[in-house]
């Protein structure tokens, strides 16, 4: 049994739909994934529409801040979706401040870049919360830059173009989570130090994600279990926005059975 817990659909900055992911999940033999867009719970509400013979987990990957530096929290759903009152709200005021930065980026490379693309022209590409890789995709069509080339010149987070997301602060993530009955995992630990992570845990976070391409199982695998936290994984999948591939890492039927309960 095959169980990717961090996969991305196009109402974040994933390239495929819901229904897309199923059926790619069904021919990988990828028995269940959790749904964990950027800042949006849409895409669950896109599967119970879809009336699917396909179990998907429900989740999201909250972005947060701590001194500074992105941090992603994966929240993991226990309860139906409309016990969710105040994470929906929230997640509508940030969209709305996602696509007001998008415009403010937009900006900067005209002027620092002389890159003029439409707002419309990134909106086109996105089929819920708007992100850089929408103004990358965009891009790519008017100029012909490869997806690289765009993150390392122009739309890096050292780019003058560049501009902040209006972010929780990551304690204020868990615990926004938290009260609208997830379970909250450290997403991706590999890309903060291991005095962030720490910290974090203090925070409350229940999990950390383990299993990760290029982590070090072993280290975090330890942390986890020092301070009895449940352990997930995942590919990060976002389709051909990435190199990532679908269901690796992911984890197995035993270690799904030893969090479901916790999560679930």
């Amino acid at each position: 049994m095959k169980i990717d817990m961090h996969v991305h659909s196009n109402n974040s900055d994933g390239t495929l739909s819901v229904k897309e992911l199923i059926e790619e999940a069904k021919s990988k033999n990828i028995d269940s994934f959790a749904l964990t867009d950027h800042d949006t719970i849409q895409g669950i509400e896109e599967y119970l529409n879809l009336d699917a013979d396909y179990p998907v987990i429900y989740g999201i990957e909250l972005s947060t801040y701590l001194h500074g530096k992105p941090v992603h929290i994966l929240g993991y759903f226990k309860k139906a979706l409309p016990e969710m009152e105040e994470l929906k709200t929230y997640l509508t005021r940030i969209k709305k401040k996602r696509e007001e930065r998008i415009q403010k980026i937009l900006v900067g490379l005209k002027k620092y870049f002389d890159i003029e693309i439409e707002y419309e022209e990134v909106k086109k590409n996105s089929h819920g919360v708007i992100a850089r890789p929408h103004i990358a995709r965009a891009i790519i069509e008017k100029y012909g830059y490869t997806f690289e080339e765009i993150f390392d010149k122009f739309l890096g987070d050292d780019s003058p173009a560049y501009v902040e997301i209006d972010r929780l602060t990551t304690k204020d993530g868990i615990d926004l989570l938290k009260r609208n009955h997830a379970t909250t995992v450290l997403a991706h630990p590999i890309f903060l130090t291991d005095e962030m992570v720490k910290e974090i845990i203090s925070f409350g976070v229940d999990g950390i994600e383990v299993y990760y391409l290029n982590q070090d199982i072993e280290k975090y695998h330890k942390i986890a279990q020092t301070n009895h936290l449940i352990e997930t994984g995942g590919s990060d999948y976002h389709g051909s926005m990435n190199d990532s591939e679908f269901g690796i890492p992911s984890i197995t039927e035993e270690q799904f059975n030893h969090i479901k309960d916790i999560i679930f």
